[in-house]
């Protein structure tokens, strides 16, 4: 959740984005046979995707943290029995699950760096994919003080584009990632792509009360966030408003509800002319909010 130069990654995905089933199909597969991922040629059979994609799907399984990975042998994370489990939503079919899966890929600074910087870092509301790459390459640059090759950077730039705004018409368009149906990025014919804040009213509470226990677990010392680091970022840190693409009006109608929902657990504050949100308690885990929206929503 907080950018470290010394572990920033790109272009793992092998140029694919993360597509309907995805998920589920990984999490079945593990479950069944932990060590599958260890014999490249039977996770093909068993997934029915080819190796480039058996790489991918592994990437997007460790991105969002729904399987853990450790010498080889694979486990579900008690997130992603939640999530993507039986007693959760393992089909998609609540919008929650995808605003939620968007935040785990979105906030990973270590492992989805060029997806971290975009929805954190890059705040040109209209661009075309050329500015987008070269704000990312100045950005590794100087800021990161890395050296990544062109066609690394542009690969993550593509996949991103390719996973939120789909190109209409195509054959595959079915296989299209689920996270396009957000619409936080859209295609402007004959220019380039746009990503604008707006207040998202259908922002489910669930989702960013889910960001705003890890902004806390993140930072469990604090205990207060600043209304503005939540909304806009700062030192490298995750933000739930520019992760959400979500203008001030959206951003604090949204957490008005959130405060609504989980009365015990925030409380906003303004102290000396600064807005601040506290934590009643040292809670941290959004697991059990999960498992209860879910069975409630069952």
């Amino acid at each position: 959740m907080k950018i470290n130069r010394e572990k920033a990654t790109f272009g793992q995905h092998e140029t694919f984005p993360l597509r309907y089933g995805w998920m589920t199909k990984g999490i079945e597969a593990v479950t069944k046979a932990p060590s599958i991922f260890t014999t490249p040629e039977k996770a093909m059979i068993e997934l029915g995707i080819g190796s480039n994609m058996v790489n991918a799907l592994q990437y997007w399984l460790r991105v969002t943290g729904i399987v853990r990975f450790e010498q080889g042998i694979c486990s579900v994370t008690s997130l992603g029995k939640v999530l993507l489990g039986d007693e959760g939503d393992p089909y998609l079919e609540d919008e929650a699950t995808l605003w939620i899966i968007h935040w785990l890929i979105a906030s990973n600074a270590e492992l989805a760096t060029g997806f971290f910087w975009f929805f954190n870092y890059f705040v040109t509301p209209r661009f075309q994919d050329k500015d987008t790459l070269q704000a990312l390459g100045e950005f590794v640059s100087l800021e990161l003080k890395a050296n990544r090759s062109h066609s690394t950077l542009k690969s993550d730039i593509s996949t991103l584009f390719r996973m939120y705004a789909p190109a209409t018409g195509k054959a595959d368009e079915h296989l299209d990632s689920p996270l396009s149906q957000l619409q936080l990025v859209d295609r402007e014919e004959g220019y380039g792509h746009c990503s604008v804040r707006r207040a998202r009213p259908f922002l489910p509470s669930i989702a960013l009360h889910f960001a705003l226990q890890a902004c806390f677990s993140a930072q469990p010392e604090q205990p207060a966030l600043s209304i503005r680091a939540l909304l806009y970022g700062g030192e490298g840190r995750a933000a739930p408003g520019a992760i959400f693409r979500l203008n001030e009006e959206g951003f604090m109608s949204a957490l008005a509800r959130v405060i609504a929902s989980y009365p015990d657990i925030y409380e906003l504050r303004e102290t000396a002319g600064l807005h601040q949100l506290y934590r009643r308690n040292k809670t941290s885990d959004a697991v059990p909010v999960l498992r209860a929206y879910y069975q409630k929503a069952a």
